[in-house]
Parts: structure tokens; C-alpha cells; sequence
């Protein structure tokens, strides 16, 4: 059986068991970060390399790929990319084999948490329905008061739709 980056670890043994998909796609995406010449499109690489060989669900695949984004970001953020690389002496196996530890040692819900933060969300993802609608009729009123054709007609049908369910 052929083995493929993402299955195996910097010591050529099988990848750790258990560990999630979004660190497993990390790993891989910053590893072609620093070895690969061109750094466009190495999260869908990486996508596609660790999910050949898995069945996994449309929705846990783009939540998945949304968490390897933020631990792409923080280890970009917090400069252990260049510390990575320094300590890697150009030897892939050994860039490889830091990864791994640093994403094994990570506590994503941590890091996830910092983002949301960062963003200004509670718990990340877009705002709450309510406040998207909040934002969008105030940006509606703004039209309004600038005299943008239509947008007065539009406050109008959502008064009517608000009077109808009051």
C-alpha cells in the first residue's frame, strides 16, 4: 500500500491516531508552506491529501477546513513558522516532525476561542440572525435618508410584514 504524506509522521510511522482532521490538514498545508516554492493553494492540497482515503460529510469537512485555517493563522501569527523553519536545517523530515509536536501539544479549542475573540464573536461563525437582519435594515435606512430609489419602498414592506405578525 502506498503511503502518502499525510499518513505518515517525520519518524515514517502512521500519522497519530486520533488526532483531528483540521490539525491533520494543517500539518500538511504548513508543511507545503515552508518546502513548497509557491505558497498558493496549499490548504485545498492538503484538503484534498488527508480526505482521499476518508469519507467525511460535506459540513465536517468545511468546519474542519475553517479550524486548519486558524491554526495556519496562529502559527503564522505567533512566528513558529520562522522558528519551523530555522530550527528545520532544511530537512523536511525535520520540519515535518515539528509540526507534528507543535499541532499535538496545541489546544485548538483554545486557539479557536482566540480567534472568535479577535472577531469580535463570542463563539466565531457569523453573527446571530438577529443581528445581520438589525444590520441590514439599518443599512437600509442609511439608503433611505440618502435618497437611494427603492429603499424607502422596502422599509415600507418590512413595516407591512412587522404590522402583519404584531
Amino acid at each position: 500500500m502506498e503511503k502518502t504524506l499525510s499518513s505518515i509522521d517525520a519518524g515514517g510511522r502512521p500519522a497519530v491516531q486520533g488526532r483531528s482532521f483540521a490539525k491533520d490538514i494543517a500539518e500538511l498545508a504548513l508543511f507545503l508552506d515552508l518546502t513548497e516554492p509557491t505558497p498558493e493553494g496549499h490548504l485545498e492540497t492538503a484538503i484534498t491529501e488527508i480526505t482521499q482515503d476518508r469519507p467525511i460529510p460535506p459540513s465536517t469537512l468545511k468546519r474542519c477546513a475553517s479550524e486548519a485555517r486558524a491554526l495556519m493563522e496562529h502559527a503564522q501569527e505567533t512566528g513558529l513558522i520562522i522558528q519551523i523553519e530555522r530550527q528545520g536545517d532544511h530537512s523536511e523530515w525535520a520540519v515535518r516532525g515539528a509540526l507534528s509536536a507543535w499541532l499535538d501539544e496545541i489546544n485548538l479549542t483554545a486557539i479557536l476561542k482566540q480567534r472568535a475573540l479577535r472577531l469580535n464573536r463570542s463563539r466565531g461563525g457569523r453573527p446571530p440572525s438577529q443581528t445581520r437582519t438589525l444590520r441590514a435594515v439599518k443599512e437600509l435606512m442609511a439608503f433611505a435618508q440618502a435618497g437611494r430609489p427603492g429603499a424607502v419602498d422596502e422599509l415600507r414592506s418590512i413595516r407591512a410584514l412587522i404590522g402583519e405578525d404584531a
